[in-house]
This record gives C-alpha cells, sequence and structure tokens, in this order.
C-alpha cells in the first residue's frame, strides 16, 4: 500500500467568509483567495486547498461560556465564527496528524478578542483556543505556542490561556518598546512603538521566535493581522517586505507544524501581497 504523501501547506477557505464576514474585513478575503490562484499557489502538488465545517458546538461550550454563545448568536456572525474556528480545528489537526507541513487559514471573524465570556473586535469566537481544546481531547499533545504579531493586544486568548504552562502566549501589541513576561514566564508580551517599523518590528520577532524555539512546542499557532501595515488601520508602520521577513525567520526554526490564522488588517492590496508572500514561502 502507498503511503500517503504528506502536503507541505493546507489553505483553509469557505465562500462565507467573503459573503457574511464581519465587514469591511470580509471584502479582503475574496480578493486575497483569487491572487492566490493568479499567481499559481494552489497549480503547486504539494497545496491542499480545505473548505471547512462549523465547529460543534459542544466543543465551544469547553472554552466559551452559554451566555458567550448566546450573544454571539444574537449578533448574528455565529455561523461564519463556528466555520472559522472549524476551519481553524482542521488546519491544527491536519498538521499534528501529519497530513500537511503548515497550513494557512482564512477566516470570516478573527478570535483573539474573544474571552470565555464576552466579545470585541470583530473576533467572536476564540479559534486558536478552541484547536487547542480539540487538539487535547483528540490525543497527547503536550506543548502548544501562541505567537500574535497582530497590533492589537490579544487579550481573549490571555483571558482563556492565563497562566497553563503547557502554553507559550507571545503577545505583539502596540506600546512601549520592551518585552515581559508574566504569569510564570509562559505569558510574554512584546510592547512596540506605535510607529514601529520592520527593522524594529523584526528584532522582536526573532526574540519571540527564539523564545518560542526553546519551549520546544507540538504546533505554533501565528495569529497574523497584518493591520500592522504602514497603509493599513492598526498600530506600527510595517511595509510589505516585513511579513515575508517573519515568515522566512519563523521557517528557520519552524520549517513544520506553524499554522498561521488571518487576523487584523482591511487594506485588499495590502492582504493579497502579505498573504502570498507567507502562503508562497510555506509551499516552496
Amino acid at each position: 500500500m502507498e503511503a500517503i504523501k504528506t502536503r507541505k501547506l493546507a489553505v483553509v477557505f469557505h465562500p462565507i467568509f467573503a459573503s457574511n464576514g464581519y465587514p469591511p474585513l470580509k471584502d479582503r478575503v475574496e480578493p486575497s483567495f483569487e491572487y492566490l490562484k493568479e499567481t499559481g499557489l494552489f497549480a503547486k502538488e504539494n497545496v491542499l486547498l480545505v473548505k471547512p465545517e462549523p465547529v460543534p458546538e459542544e466543543l465551544i461550550r469547553r472554552v466559551h461560556s452559554e451566555k458567550h454563545i448566546a450573544d454571539v448568536k444574537a449578533s448574528g456572525y455565529f455561523e461564519v465564527a463556528a466555520i472559522s474556528a472549524g476551519g481553524v480545528v482542521s488546519a491544527a489537526s491536519m498538521i499534528v496528524g501529519g497530513q500537511v507541513d503548515n497550513a494557512f487559514c482564512f477566516v470570516g471573524s478573527a478570535g483573539h478578542h474573544a474571552s470565555r465570556e464576552g466579545y470585541w473586535g470583530f473576533c467572536f469566537l476564540n479559534d486558536i483556543c478552541i484547536a487547542i481544546e480539540e487538539l487535547r481531547m483528540s490525543g497527547p499533545i503536550r506543548k502548544i505556542a501562541i505567537i500574535d504579531i497582530d497590533p492589537h493586544y490579544g487579550d481573549g486568548t490571555r483571558d482563556i490561556i492565563g497562566d497553563d504552562p503547557l502554553v507559550l502566549h507571545i503577545n505583539f501589541h502596540s506600546g512601549a518598546a520592551r518585552s515581559r513576561y508574566l504569569d510564570g514566564n509562559n505569558n510574554f508580551d512584546i510592547g512596540l512603538p506605535f510607529d514601529a517599523r520592520d527593522d524594529t518590528f523584526m528584532t522582536f520577532a526573532e526574540t519571540a521566535i527564539e523564545r518560542a524555539y526553546r519551549f520546544s512546542p507540538e504546533i505554533v499557532f501565528v495569529v497574523f493581522g497584518y493591520d500592522s501595515h504602514e497603509s493599513d488601520y492598526g498600530a506600527f508602520m510595517l511595509s510589505d517586505e516585513a511579513y515575508s521577513r517573519f515568515a522566512h525567520a519563523l521557517g528557520l526554526r519552524f520549517p513544520q507544524k506553524v499554522c498561521y490564522v488571518l487576523s487584523g488588517g482591511s487594506g485588499v492590496e495590502n492582504g493579497k501581497r502579505a498573504i502570498a508572500a507567507v502562503t508562497h514561502y510555506l509551499s516552496d
């Protein structure tokens, strides 16, 4: 019997992300996805396109309260958030199961501001925390790292993860240029100036990657917010090149078992270039 060949990259996408996602962020999804087609990404034999299913509600309940779930349903974004989380769960499971080396997940709503009891900033369900819960239920996975490069503080993830000794949460945000550990050395906060440019970002990014490498995780999640671009709405003043540099630096330490999850960023052209740079690097 012929062994199943591991694909280098899974790309998770569902049309609902563009049709029913949170505005104006949904407007970036289809152009970025179509641009990947135009640049030949899906013509590569080592790239797998995945259409996700909604994450089961019983799994959501292991991360969020009943009131939180009810509030998200009332918002009108429960379906797209559940499918977004389902995509991250599928991608993480495929990585850990050895079906793919790495993954990039499009989403219709983000996750890092969704706490156990509340949400804001178009983050309705904490997709990565839900995926971590599924991984722990499904097998003997232990250490997990999250590197959040979105310039807005990932408060929801921190609320859920807390001081879990088996999860390293590295959190970029706008603030003073410093880095510090919190809660038993597993929560590492990196504050950068509002106008931080590529070299400053990469200096601290390389520090974050080394911290993650020493932690020896079995999977790394990247909260991929490109709202840090100089022409987008978030803090920092990064150029297109910063996202490629980050992907290359991370790939040197973690050539496999990395799951990128789309987060903030509304600029259509910014998104096309940033997502293409990361996915083509991961597929080569």
